[in-house]
């Protein structure tokens, strides 16, 4: 009896401990398409991304994700609104997105 409640004990330590390291994985990572055309950008494992006019690399900042171009400047942002994801390039270029 005692072994089975060790092993429950080491099995939710090693999930919860997974959880916080993040070894299961952004929500973000995948491909998105736009609402409101057939655009679409890809989110990677490695915090890389690539669309079809841009490209670069992703951190996530609280509940936000910081988009850089290739040159490490920053160009963007996306945040979840609700399930869908809200990516804004250079301030002004707003859009829409539905993980596939």
């Amino acid at each position: 009896m005692i072994n089975k409640k060790l092993l429950a004990a080491v099995l939710i330590l090693a999930l919860i401990t997974c959880m916080f390291s993040g070894c299961l994985g952004d929500k973000i990572v995948g491909t998105w398409k736009s609402v409101n055309s057939n655009s679409t950008i890809t989110f990677n494992k490695d915090k890389t991304f690539s669309a079809p006019l841009i490209s670069g690399t992703w951190e996530k900042s609280g509940d936000e994700y910081i988009l850089y171009s290739a040159s490490g400047s920053k160009i963007g942002s996306a945040v979840f609104v609700n399930k869908n994801l809200r990516i804004t390039i250079a301030g002004f270029i707003t859009g829409e997105y539905t993980k596939q």
